[in-house]
């Protein structure tokens, strides 16, 4: 059967462009702050690294999306955006409905009328526009993310034709940054409240966030043109190999130390940090791309949307047995995750894919 909505009317004669694996490393960095700051908050110091790393996926996201396909753009049309946002709804939406159903079950909520509303927001990956909190945070409310996220590849094939050259892509970078600013600082004093855009989750800032992300990439792909003659002498490998070491430390430091700015200055700390550590030169990115490292850091989707679920069902296998320190208990919480949702990508999440295709060709004869 022909896969359903798979996109595949990119250019074949161009090359794929080789993976940024160093990027690839710090979003599975990002997202074990995320499951850190859901599952063990630290007591010192607090820093909400949940929502700092959730603004650097964001960014890292569309800078990859523009990466991936810059002169490879898929047509701007509906039917690009369907088939686009299909193929990466698929990946996940199963394991989403299994775990927003494990939710309900475990909150032992009641069958009312509220309750049934917010099963279906969440079901249809609409609840992040809602402007109710107890409905954009129900079940399981990490989800607002991949409601959010698959917004925005709906909408990358357009976004996409913003980036056709360094010149266009700089102009409306320029306009979403003074955007992105001017409703921050409207956030910020509270004159603005619609859609809910004044929390970390409204879609609208979150666009802004990827398409700032995104609109870098002329840029960077005509500086990384030119690096890529030089890249294997040594100077360069360890020039890039030194910022590879120190780019996790100097983002903690500067979290640490700025805890207090508002989180739209950091959209563009990490838009020039990504920018930066895209140039994949450093020998740290020889040791990521092997194949275990690429397993491990292949499941963070998994490990992100069953940790909640995940850490709830280990709390009780361990009863009085939890662990006091924070630090070990967040470690076993890990290995238990990512065990759980390594086997599910193994051994159910294509299954269930396909089993999705199928139920939506089957309702697509019935409308057809």
């Amino acid at each position: 059967m022909q896969k359903l909505f798979t996109y595949n009317k990119i250019n074949n004669n161009l090359k794929k462009r080789e993976a940024l694996h160093y990027i690839a490393f710090m979003k599975f960095w990002a997202m074990i702050l995320i499951l850190r700051w859901h599952l063990y908050r630290w007591k010192r110091r607090r820093i909400d690294y949940g929502a700092r790393m959730s603004e650097f996926l964001f960014v890292s996201s569309g800078f990859l999306v523009g990466y991936n396909y810059y002169k490879r753009a898929m047509p701007a049309t509906y039917e690009a955006s369907f088939k686009y946002a299909y193929k990466h709804l698929r990946a996940f939406y199963p394991l989403h409905i299994i775990n927003s159903i494990c939710c309900a079950i475990y909150l032992n909520l009641k069958f009312t009328l509220t309750n049934c509303e917010m099963l279906i927001f969440n079901f249809l990956l609409v609840k992040a526009w809602s402007k109710y909190v107890s409905y954009g945070m129900g079940f399981n409310g990490i989800s607002w993310f991949v409601s959010v996220l698959l917004f925005l590849y709906f909408l990358s094939p357009f976004l996409l034709q913003g980036i056709k050259s360094i010149k266009n892509s700089l102009i409306i970078f320029i306009f979403v940054a003074i955007s992105r600013l001017g409703i921050g600082l409207l956030i910020k004093n509270g004159a603005v409240n619609f859609m809910d855009i004044n929390f970390h989750r409204g879609p609208i800032i979150k666009a802004m966030d990827f398409y700032l992300g995104m609109l870098v990439i002329p840029l960077f792909l005509r500086i990384k043109e030119s690096l890529d003659i030089i890249q294997n002498n040594i100077c360069v490998k360890c020039f890039f190999t030194i910022i590879q070491l120190v780019f996790p430390f100097v983002i903690y430091i500067i979290m640490l130390k700025y805890r207090f700015l508002d989180r739209m200055y950091f959209v563009f700390i990490f838009v020039v940090s990504i920018f930066i550590i895209g140039f994949d030169y450093g020998y740290i990115s020889n040791i990521i791309k092997k194949k275990i490292c690429k397993e491990i850091m292949s499941c963070q989707m998994e490990m992100y949307l069953s940790h909640i679920n995940l850490n709830k069902i280990l709390v009780k296998i361990m009863k009085n047995n939890w662990p006091k320190n924070n630090e070990l208990a967040f470690f076993i919480n890990c290995i238990f995750i990512f065990i759980n949702a390594y086997a599910y990508k193994k051994l159910l999440k294509d299954k269930l894919a396909i089993f999705m295709d199928k139920i939506v060709e089957h309702f697509k004869k019935i409308f057809d």
